[in-house]
């Protein structure tokens, strides 16, 4: 009788146990709080350690823009990498660039590909999305050999800037391993200027 109730009591836990981590699995983390807000930043853990890189008056200054996607100066080519990052005041110390893939900015059907809401590739420059983190005058850069890298894309916004500027303002959420270093639970609101040709 002892051995009946006993081997009732462990399925019990066993049941319950596999319950609450299917529960853990299923779960996905609540992004409203971060998705609510608009200011340039990226925060997260680098090693460990965690950051808060913020545009602002002495904080961070932040960098936008677009270069040809081939390589090459040619203003009628439609092929663009954009670019968005923020640089330290501090002279520079701290910065971090993050590139798009190489897109044909004269296709909506390209523009929505790359920037549209799901998980992308976090790789080499012009093939993936890219990062580059200067910190300590170290250099940290994700590449195509790290599979596990993470960017995805939880919300874009179109808006015109205070200089009537067309911009695209993008929620990114990342977990990579660059160089040997570890980015976890990262959270990025990046602003990207000349997504589309004529921009």
């Amino acid at each position: 009788m002892r051995f009946t109730t006993f081997l009732l009591l462990a399925l019990t836990i066993s049941i319950t146990a596999c319950k609450k981590h299917g529960l853990q699995d299923n779960e996905k983390k609540d992004y409203s709080a971060f998705l609510a807000q608009s200011n340039r930043h990226f925060r997260g853990t680098f090693d460990g350690a965690s950051f808060y890189w913020n545009f602002g008056f002495n904080q961070f200054q932040s960098i936008t823009g677009y270069e040809n996607g081939n390589g090459i100066c040619d203003s009628t080519d439609p092929a663009r990498v954009v670019l968005f990052g923020l640089t330290s005041e501090d002279g520079a110390q701290t910065r971090f660039r993050l590139y798009s893939p190489k897109y044909n900015s004269g296709s909506d059907e390209e523009i929505s590909r790359v920037f549209g809401v799901g998980k992308k590739k976090l790789g080499d420059f012009r093939t993936d999305f890219s990062l580059v983190i200067i910190k300590d005058n170290m250099v940290y850069q994700s590449n195509r050999f790290n599979s596990t890298n993470e960017i995805e894309i939880l919300q874009t916004q179109e808006f015109t800037d205070y200089r009537s500027k067309k911009m695209l303002r993008v929620w990114f959420r990342l977990d990579a391993k660059l160089n040997n270093s570890v980015l976890a639970d990262g959270l990025m609101i990046a602003e990207f200027y000349g997504v589309k040709m004529g921009q």
